[in-house]
């Protein structure tokens, strides 16, 4: 996916918000956001999204003097997220169709994204994902995939969001799959790293793996040997959110994406209107 012209006003929103979580000071958010301004004209819009944003969100922690902008709002989330762990898994257990129900929950932390917006609503979006929310669901597609397959690598994107993909792990791992879990490999935006994973206790139900990086989504050319090598001999994987869709749709077989199409670049990428919940193969 290239950059659009909509990305840019999105690269100084996600600059503002990660200077914002450091200062109050309001001249030196200035200062900030001119020098990311300056960046812009020098950004290659054949290049995606994700890899544009992540050369920005890095140039305000080098400023800021900071790597990690977003850890207490990461730390707050995950523990939001995992208190709902007991009643959403007892939902899904209890469900005519585990499997769906869980894909459907798994969507609902992707709301959690502070690099674009801090309102989050968790109940609002668990209601629209157990109803018509999704505009595309291949979820027959997902099943025939993972069907045929033994090993699967799953990406996580956000912190919080990550306890959400913990129940659905658990669903595949009922039907004898290996998971593998990755998260990113250092602090950028509120994606999930390594102490997300602990947190939510996603370690000790499946082996996690990061991916080398601290870039937003699956950047090869800044990834590990030892990601890549994980990602290119899974069996399926699964994708979640927009970062991961930047960079890997129409990479590999057997992708399936989930997220909510927070912006109209990828939500006219993928077909569907701003706001809407996908689970697709791409």
């Amino acid at each position: 996916m290239k950059t659009y012209s909509l990305c840019f006003q999105c690269f100084l929103k996600q600059a503002h918000s990660a200077a914002s979580f450091l200062t109050e000071d309001d001249d030196k958010l200035v200062w900030v956001m001119k020098d990311v301004a300056a960046m812009l004209p020098n950004l290659d819009i054949d290049d995606n999204p994700a890899y544009n944003s992540s050369l920005v969100l890095h140039r305000v922690n080098e400023m800021m003097g900071s790597n990690d902008p977003f850890r207490q709002a990461r730390l707050k989330y995950d523990r939001i997220a995992a208190e709902l762990i007991p009643r959403l898994r007892e939902e899904i257990n209890w469900s005519a169709d585990p499997f769906e129900m869980a894909v459907r929950i798994s969507v609902v932390g992707n709301v959690i994204d502070l690099g674009i917006k801090s309102d989050v609503d968790l109940e609002g979006t668990l209601e629209l994902a157990k109803g018509a929310g999704f505009k595309i669901f291949q979820i027959d597609e997902l099943q025939a995939a993972l069907a045929k397959s033994k090993r699967l690598l799953y990406i996580l994107d956000n912190a919080g969001e990550i306890a959400f993909d913990l129940l659905l792990i658990e669903q595949i791992k009922k039907t004898g799959k290996t998971v593998l879990a990755a998260v990113r490999g250092g602090p950028i935006l509120n994606d999930a790293v390594m102490e997300d994973a602990k947190i939510v206790g996603l370690d000790k139900l499946c082996k996690v793996i990061d991916t080398g990086s601290n870039y937003v989504g699956v950047i090869r050319s800044k990834c590990s040997a030892l990601f890549l090598k994980a990602l290119d001999s899974a069996d399926a994987v699964i994708a979640k959110g927009q970062g991961n869709y930047e960079t890997l749709e129409g990479t590999r077989p057997a992708a399936f994406f989930i997220l909510k199409a927070k912006c109209a670049p990828v939500a006219e990428h993928i077909g569907v209107q701003e706001g809407d919940l996908v689970l697709k193969r791409a």
